[in-house]
């Protein structure tokens, strides 16, 4: 048993957090590094918002959040795609394609987080 708590799936190349119980030496929970960043990253863009919305969050602080947060979901999505190429295995919450239509699930979400990586940079750009 690795004494980290990341390891890389040898099946389908994505990233791994294991949980393991506070009294022995077993795993609990296996999660999903991909999924674990989407979930944090959701209270952020949240919390900016609600900010924004209240008047405490200047438009190009709140403008600075939005671009990271696109870039942020941007690399998250090439990486899932190009493992997803690179295994012919695409994971979208419990469900596991296969074959062809993996293929083209990952081939969607490469372009489109190349093109939300785009945006992201180009808001970073332009913000102050």
């Amino acid at each position: 048993m690795s004494r980290y708590p990341g390891k890389t799936c040898t099946l389908c190349a994505r990233p791994l957090f294991l949980l393991p119980f506070i009294s022995s030496r077993h795993y609990r929970s296996v999660l999903s590094a991909i999924d674990v960043v989407k979930i944090i990253m959701l209270p952020v863009m949240a919390g900016a918002t609600i900010s924004f919305a209240m008047g405490r969050l200047e438009a190009d602080s709140y403008a600075c959040i939005v671009a990271g947060a696109l870039l942020t979901w941007g690399m998250i999505d090439v990486w899932d795609g190009t493992a997803g190429l690179r295994t012919g295995l695409d994971k979208v919450r419990k469900r596991i394609c296969r074959g062809a239509v993996a293929r083209k699930m990952s081939l969607a979400k490469t372009i489109f987080g190349s093109a939300s990586m785009v945006l992201g940079a180009i808001g970073l750009l332009m913000v102050r």
